[in-house]
């Protein structure tokens, strides 16, 4: 998120969040673009995790000292912090709560990271909102995930506080080997303001938008697909399918057994891997509504690469209904 990486340029920015949920991989991504030479305190990470974790994150590990000290220590690490920032262009501290620990937190915090922080950037990275620090911490962002019914872990990264800019809407985002962050921005519908006449799908319909294809008949939505297969890359989810009778390609089938397996096809499609004019989705029906947003947040961006995402469904009208809120035209075949 480009407003999170021109904030954390100036003054002191709180990480927080759950274990496992991407806080230190935030961390060194954001670190990495602010300076050339960071000093990294780790009471957590020995030096060689971080190193592979930057590796995994396209970030350049030269460009940190990591250095890992027992929590034990608190005292000659808030004194090692003083006396070395001075030769970095940027400070970490993953995390907090080990440097400073709980009962002197807000006092670490202020008189000597802070402090530090009116010179240069400083990032602090903790499990817990920690209050204290929040309100002396010039920008805070949260990082958490969860799992839904499919068993997918779904991440989430949300600017809650900034001197400088009102707070931000909550992105999902995942961590992508050898690519780094992957952001996807809050759920839209609406595509551009261009109506076009679409032969495959035999309607006129605005480009860049969804389109539900809905049918009482497997058969008769395989011979609509059948028009536009060889433009197209059909999506899975889960165990569930709509397009079975389309003739297709093992590369261009993609089953979405994780979350994460949506990111992958983003970032194929980012870097022009894979090119295609239609995505066409199956088993989005058999998401629960709370959480079908996530999916269709995911899946509309994917508009920034191709011409439509068509949602496919068989089902009593009644019932394939449901995703007619989430398309700007629905096809009944």
């Amino acid at each position: 998120m480009a407003e999170i990486l021109d904030l954390a340029k100036r003054g002191m920015s709180l990480i927080y969040g759950p274990p496992g949920s991407g806080k230190t991989s935030l961390a060194l991504r954001v670190a990495s673009r602010i300076a050339d030479r960071v000093l990294w305190i780790s009471t957590s990470e020995g030096p060689e995790l971080l190193r592979e974790t930057a590796k995994r994150l396209a970030v350049d590990p030269a460009k940190f000292d990591f250095y890992d000290f027992p929590r034990a220590f608190q005292q000659d690490i808030a004194r090692y912090i003083l006396d070395h920032a001075p030769s970095y262009g940027a400070v970490v501290v993953d995390s907090v709560e080990g440097v400073t620990g709980r009962q002197n937190i807000d006092v670490v915090a202020h008189s000597v990271l802070y402090q530090i922080s009116k010179e240069k950037p400083v990032i602090l990275v903790a499990e817990e909102e920690t209050p204290r620090v929040a309100y002396i911490a010039d920008h805070v962002v949260h990082v958490w995930y969860r799992k839904n019914s499919l068993g997918h872990v779904v991440r989430y990264i949300q600017l809650e506080k900034s001197r400088l800019m009102p707070p931000g809407p909550k992105y999902i985002f995942d961590i992508v080997e050898g690519f780094g962050l992957f952001y996807i921005k809050p759920l839209k519908f609406r595509g551009e303001e261009n109506w076009v006449e679409d032969s495959g799908l035999g309607k006129v319909v605005l480009i860049k938008s969804g389109i539900c294809i809905h049918s009482e008949s497997l058969k008769n939505i395989a011979e609509l697909l059948s028009k536009i297969h060889s433009e197209a890359i059909f999506l899975k989810i889960g165990p569930w399918t709509s397009f079975r009778g389309v003739k297709t390609t093992p590369e261009k089938l993609f089953v979405a057994q994780t979350f994460h397996d949506f990111f992958k096809l983003a970032i194929l499609l980012h870097t022009q891997q894979l090119r295609a004019k239609y995505i066409v989705v199956g088993g989005l029906l058999n998401i629960p509504d709370g959480e079908i947003d996530d999916y269709l947040s995911v899946l509309y961006a994917y508009t920034d690469y191709v011409g439509f995402i068509v949602f496919t469904a068989v089902g009593p009208k009644e019932e394939t209904k449901r995703l007619e809120k989430y398309c700007e035209e629905v096809i009944y075949v």
